[in-house]
């Protein structure tokens, strides 16, 4: 699979051709005609190698193209689509199987494939047009804004490049990297991964709109587990998420990535389980940025407003506070660096042609808006350029790169000083200190059997006893809360800033985010003892190495 400037224009023009012979023909007498329609071809090219004890165990090129079309029936005011799609069926939809594009670009082709697509799509806009007007007969929709909002048209592009590594460059890497498993053979299921994707993005729409973009990726990781003696696996890694080859370490570093994954497990398999706390925590940069991510972020997302069975936690917050005075979130994609680091949510324009744009969410930690794609947000203006999906997946407003800050930060030792001082004033023999954090997730359904409420997963955690300032490390342990508990209590913010890229899933799909945000003190946090399998170790050690 191959693409260039060359053949990403003519597939542009294709597009073009195409999008506009649809949006002629497409009519049916009787039925609405189409409104909008939205073209975008996603093509991946890149490898994933990963291997353990110097032997390749996968290798495989990424190469891949991807169809998309919104189309639209009806009127800007007034189209097929209700709830912000979140409740698309995406694992039951003709259109599914359609978006898988050609490896050959010839125009013909790509017109072919767009062609069959735009067809499906057309069908299930008519069928779902005619069921918004029986839903509307029996249930109250999310109005005060059109389906819809009209973004002037763009031409934006950016340079397209050849990939910088090889594979075959990859699996020496890997090999190499490997074997420094070897001299601890305690350790169960290492691996070393490497892989780098180079996307190329080309959108077009019957506004006139058109982008060509290319954006790198490259990850790494070094990981490994091993056996507590009360039978629960211990997981650690060390992952990088960056967008410059140069950026990840080099063979040299590996030795002692490898070094402190084991150092990090002897010491998990070493500590206590947790046993329940609520108290004062202090959240390191990374792990605050997950637990901002998760209590804030997605409940920013404007479609959220659009939907019955979400919860609105801050649909009717706008100007008004949601955190102490001194807080600001911004979320800005326009933005590549961040103290000398690539961010991973960084483009130049989404998923449906709209500029990049820095949106001021929090200001001195008041709310002033959502993120918003083209759907029609009641209370925004219109797009601010956040529409994103994955294959598959509808359109909808996420998080780029978000970035916290804090007006007054307090230095580290300001901060636990101000800590320890609540953990004294609370009575309580400890604080809980969080210095990592892989994951998380958040619920943010109104159902009636769904809580409004967010989880983060620590890979860090230690108890600090109030007294001495000694600490230990506990596992086992997952925070569990309500938003607006955990974002009322944060009493201050550190002068630390921390990066932290990643992937983030939610309903248009896994998207890469940078997250950027300081240590952060709450006054009040839940932990819980995470439930794990209990697992026998293995009957034989290791086989001997030849």
């Amino acid at each position: 699979m191959k693409i260039d400037s060359k053949i990403a224009g003519a597939a542009l023009r294709a597009m073009q051709l195409e999008l506009a012979r649809s949006m002629k023909g497409l009519r049916l007498s009787g039925h609405p005609s189409p409104c909008y329609l939205g073209y975008s071809l996603r093509v991946r090219q890149g490898y994933t190698v990963w291997g353990r004890y110097g032997s390749v165990f996968y290798s495989a090129p990424l190469d891949s193209s991807t169809l998309h079309a919104d189309l639209r029936v009806g009127s800007y005011r007034s189209d097929q689509t209700v709830d912000g799609r979140l409740e698309s069926r995406e694992d039951d939809v003709e259109w599914l199987d359609l978006s898988e594009g050609p490896e050959d670009f010839d125009p013909f082709t790509l017109r072919y494939c767009f062609w069959r697509l735009t067809a499906a799509r057309h069908r299930e806009a008519l069928r779902d047009y005619y069921d918004k007007k029986k839903i509307s007969l029996d249930e109250q929709l999310v109005v005060g804004a059109p389906s819809l909002r009209r973004v002037d048209p763009t031409r934006l592009s950016t340079p397209i490049r050849k990939l910088k590594g090889s594979r075959a460059a990859a699996e020496d890497f890997v090999r190499a990297a490997s074997q420094h498993f070897v001299r601890y053979p305690r350790l169960e299921d290492p691996y070393v991964q490497l892989k780098e994707l180079v996307q190329t993005r080309i959108v077009v729409n019957s506004e006139g709109a058109q982008g060509i973009a290319q954006e790198r990726y490259f990850e790494l990781v070094v990981s490994a587990s091993m056996l507590a003696e009360d039978g629960v696996r211990q997981y650690a890694a060390r992952t990088f998420f960056v967008r410059r080859l140069d950026e990840l370490p080099g063979l040299d570093a590996i030795a002692t990535l490898v070094d402190e994954v084991n150092e990090d497990l002897e010491d998990l398999v070493r500590a206590e389980p947790m046993e329940p706390y609520a108290g004062p925590a202090l959240f390191g940069g990374e792990a605050a940025g997950v637990l901002f991510h998760e209590a804030i972020g997605h409940r920013l997302e404007g479609e959220r407003l659009l939907s019955r069975s979400e919860g609105h936690t801050f649909a009717k917050k706008v100007g008004k506070r949601i955190l102490p005075a001194g807080i600001d979130i911004v979320d800005d994609p326009s933005l590549e660096r961040f103290d000398g680091r690539t961010l991973y949510g960084t483009f130049a324009f989404d998923d449906e042609g709209t500029p990049a744009q820095r949106v001021q969410l929090v200001e001195d930690g008041i709310l002033r808006r959502f993120l918003t794609s083209r759907n029609g947000i009641p209370g925004q203006k219109g797009s601010n350029g956040h529409a994103r999906h994955s294959k598959g997946r509808e359109l909808m407003a996420r998080m780029g790169n978000l970035i916290v800050t804090a007006r007054e930060a307090l230095s580290q030792s300001e901060l636990v000083e101000r800590w320890m001082a609540e953990v004294e004033r609370r009575e309580q023999p400890f604080g809980l200190l969080v210095t990592n954090a892989e994951s998380g997730e958040t619920t943010t359904s109104s159902d009636a059997y769904e809580f409004q409420a967010f989880q983060v997963d620590p890979t860090k955690v230690y108890l600090v006893d109030a007294a001495t300032g000694n600490r230990r490390r506990v596992r086992d342990v997952s925070f569990v809360g309500t938003p607006l508990t955990a974002i009322h209590g944060v009493m201050a913010l550190g002068d630390d800033m921390t990066v932290d890229n990643s992937y983030c899933n939610a309903e248009s799909g896994g998207v890469p985010v940078g997250t950027v945000a300081p240590s952060t003190l709450l006054r009040e946090i839940e932990a819980q003892r995470s439930t794990s399998a209990r697992q026998q170790p293995p009957i034989l050690n290791l086989p001997p190495r030849r």
